[in-house]
């Protein structure tokens, strides 16, 4: 290797010691000490090839460096020598083996239009795949959207044809009762269709078993009709008030007690809609 090409790495080694004291100042990452001293010799190999012979020594002459400007100019005697030691020691060893199995096995660092082919090729597979995950999800977004959008309006539309038939016993003086007697009329009616109710409860009819009957789906061992079940739950609804002394939000927690989580929650998403509906 030449004097003059020494000498130039030896000048090139002080840019690097800024870059590196510059990052130490930004965060405290101990990788990019070993790692971005490699990645300086690669981009000074492609764009200045007549240093490329033994260019590792510039990650050396910097390790020298800048321990010199740490321990005397800065006077900074009490780091950790040991790390300082590994990172130095690792950061050397990086950069030898890049120069061995790369840098020196070939005539340009920097890339041809041939070798990069590839890897546009590759970055082209990569931005088509984020591209169609990213349309992809979007679809669900939309999807859901519109599927809660339907469902709202089919709640409404069931809250409008029950209102019709059973207003005439749905009358409590307690709002949220009301509303909330819709709304488990209208998650039971989904969950049992009518056709589904009648078979169920001729059965239950037929073996004298507790079964589940009316549109709410109230236990009993007698048969019960959508209206003699619909008075019996406001009739509660309104005693279980009037001993608790519960509103709202409470009273509406307190009601649907036995209910599971995820049927609690479908209710009171239909009673939450009707509140909404009934403002406009």
């Amino acid at each position: 290797m030449e004097i003059k090409t020494l000498f130039l790495q030896i000048a090139l080694t002080i840019p690097l010691t800024i870059i590196l004291n510059i990052i130490d100042n930004k965060t405290t990452e101990r990788i990019n000490r070993i790692i971005i001293p490699t990645v300086y010799t690669i981009i000074v190999a492609a764009f200045i090839p007549s240093v490329k012979t033994n260019i590792f020594l510039i990650p050396v002459f910097e390790v020298f460096i800048r321990n010199f400007y740490i321990t005397t100019i800065l006077n900074k005697n009490n780091l950790n020598a040991k790390q300082i030691i590994i990172d130095s020691v690792l950061s050397i060893v990086f950069a030898l083996f890049v120069y061995n199995y790369f840098i020196s096995n070939v005539d340009l660092v920097i890339p041809t239009p041939e070798s990069i082919k590839p890897f546009l090729w590759f970055l082209i597979i990569i931005y088509l795949i984020i591209v169609y995950k990213k349309v992809t999800k979007d679809q669900v977004i939309v999807d859901n959207k519109k599927q809660k959008e339907r469902a709202k309006e089919n709640t409404i539309m069931q809250y409008a044809k029950l209102k019709t038939k059973f207003s005439h016993l749905i009358k409590s003086r307690n709002g949220t009762i009301n509303v909330l007697t819709y709304a488990i009329m209208i998650h039971e009616d989904y969950k049992k269709p009518k056709l589904y109710r009648k078979f169920s409860e001729y059965i239950g009819m037929v073996t004298k078993k507790e079964t589940k009957y009316s549109i709410l789906q109230i236990p009993s061992y007698t048969h019960l009709t959508d209206e003699q079940a619909i008075t019996m739950t406001i009739n509660n609804f309104e005693s279980i008030q009037k001993e608790t002394g519960l509103k709202d939000k409470l009273l509406i927690d307190y009601l649907l007690k036995d209910y599971t989580e995820t049927d609690k929650q479908d209710i009171i998403s239909a009673y939450n809609e009707i509140v909404e509906f009934n403002k406009k």
